[in-house]
């Protein structure tokens, strides 16, 4: 009846969570690719396509799912990825899972009965897609959108700033719970992890890269804690650049003088320049608020 546990059958289920622009969406599908190992890769896209912003630097299928984020839409696209044999799936962003099933409770609200119903009922309906994610047969990375505050800072000079800062995911409380392990990325996109059963990331601070889900996919074949845990790596000029507020802006003209089709073709000196001037419009932008 019983016999030896094993991990070589399992499929890991992951959270990487941040506020706006930390580079969620990128950390998730460098994760993806190499937990995937050639294999292929699902993205359930409920952010407008914006994953689809990475599409030439990674390989993958994606469906756009749009508002009301009903339930039913998301066991739908899980149950499909599952049956078309991807490897990856990832879910950009679940907090619209839980928008949704809240969206669901205040509509039952509105009919009249009772609150305490009502919240049963939305919650059988929030457990049919944890338990979707949880009990797929593939690799599911979800991403958490968290809530967002500002700190009053000092730079080095003493120049006083303002920085957006991350703090609890959009979703049900206790979420982490339910995942092996959940990366917080902050704004300078750097990851660590809140939760961790790997033990590959505890007290380490890093950027998510392909080798991260390669060694996650090694402990899951091996039950290997790798030795060279990633080691912290500075931030991406291209994360900073397509998760800037005013990327939809000037990028694409940018890019035209620069005569290049895409961000990725882009030299790092141009890559600094670029960055350089979406800072300094932002700078402009807001003494003409003031």
């Amino acid at each position: 009846m019983f016999k030896k546990a094993t991990r070589k059958a399992a499929k890991i289920k992951l959270a990487v969570t941040g506020a706006s622009g930390s580079g969620k969406t990128f950390s998730a599908l460098r994760l993806a690719k190499g937990l995937a190992d050639g294999r292929k890769v699902a993205v359930i896209d409920t952010e407008n396509g914006s994953a689809s912003l990475y599409s030439d630097r990674f390989d993958f299928d994606t469906v756009d799912l749009s508002p009301p984020f009903t339930h039913d839409k998301f066991i739908s696209a899980i149950s499909a990825a599952e049956g078309a044999g991807y490897e990856v799936l990832v879910i950009d962003s679940a907090s619209h899972i839980w928008e949704g099933i809240l969206e669901y409770k205040s509509k039952l609200d509105g009919r009249g009965g009772n609150s305490y119903t009502n919240w049963a009922d939305a919650g059988t309906k929030f457990k049919g897609i944890l338990d979707a994610v949880l009990q797929s047969k593939l690799h599911v990375i979800c991403c958490l959108r968290s809530k967002m505050d500002h700190v009053i800072d000092k730079d080095s000079s003493g120049r006083t700033t303002i920085k957006k800062v991350g703090m609890a995911p959009i979703m049900r409380d206790g979420i982490e719970y339910e995942f092996t392990t959940v990366l917080d990325v902050d704004m300078s996109h750097q990851a660590s992890a809140s939760k961790d059963r790997t033990g590959m990331f505890t007290d380490r601070i890093f950027q998510v890269t392909e080798d991260t889900g390669k060694m996650i996919a090694k402990w899951l074949s091996t039950g290997e804690v790798v030795a060279d845990a990633p080691k912290q790596a500075g931030a991406s000029l291209e994360i900073q650049i397509v998760e800037h507020p005013l990327a939809e802006r000037f990028v694409h003209i940018l890019l035209g003088k620069l005569n290049k089709a895409k961000l990725s073709d882009t030299t790092t000196k141009e890559q600094e320049r670029i960055l350089s001037y979406l800072n300094k419009q932002q700078i402009e932008l807001a003494e003409e608020v003031k």
